[in-house]
């Protein structure tokens, strides 16, 4: 069955699913079993752990309370728990065996709003998505972020991996 044949389905792991490297293993067999049943998997994942764990959302942002800044910055320093847990869900993918590629939320062609904090999902491009799995690679895509359309990278508030996971769904016809 050619790679471009083969049904999509997208597979959303949270933070605690990716936080030590024993549950990036877990997350790589199921990955690995979706492969072997004939999909094509396209994986979502949050930031690692929970608040108080070193990438998790609300750690980061304990960096700056209190200090000033904008909006635009916080959206920059809260993207980065989804792409280290990309990057290094990525690795762990290519430890097991198969061929991954992390993406940030622009590179997985999401166009928001523009709404710092809370923006809202408008376009969705997946070419760059369907390129990866047309190859037979499997895309790795950090959750709750976009890309605004002055370029700016935003987040889509609270539950924006499952957002993001779900609107993929849609755009990828999984």
């Amino acid at each position: 069955m050619s790679s471009a044949s083969r049904p999509v389905v997208v597979m959303k792991f949270g933070g605690t699913s990716v936080a030590s490297a024993e549950a990036r293993a877990s997350v790589a067999r199921s990955v690995v079993a979706a492969l072997e049943a004939g999909s094509a998997p396209v994986v979502v994942v949050s930031a690692m752990g929970r608040a108080g764990s070193p990438y998790a959302t609300d750690t980061l942002l304990g960096l700056v309370d209190g200090m000033p800044g904008d909006a635009r910055e916080r959206d920059l320093l809260m993207s980065c728990g989804e792409v280290i847990s990309a990057v290094m869900l990525a690795h762990e993918l290519r430890a097991a065996g198969v061929e991954a590629r992390a993406f940030n939320g622009a590179e997985a062609g999401i166009g928001t709003d523009g709404a710092f904090g809370n923006a809202a999902i408008t376009e969705i491009h997946p070419g760059p998505l369907l390129a990866a799995i047309a190859s037979g690679t499997v895309p790795v895509v950090a959750g709750f972020q976009g890309v605004s359309p002055e370029g700016s990278l935003t987040t889509l508030g609270r539950g924006g991996s499952d957002t993001t996971a779900c609107a993929l769904g849609v755009a990828l016809q999984a």
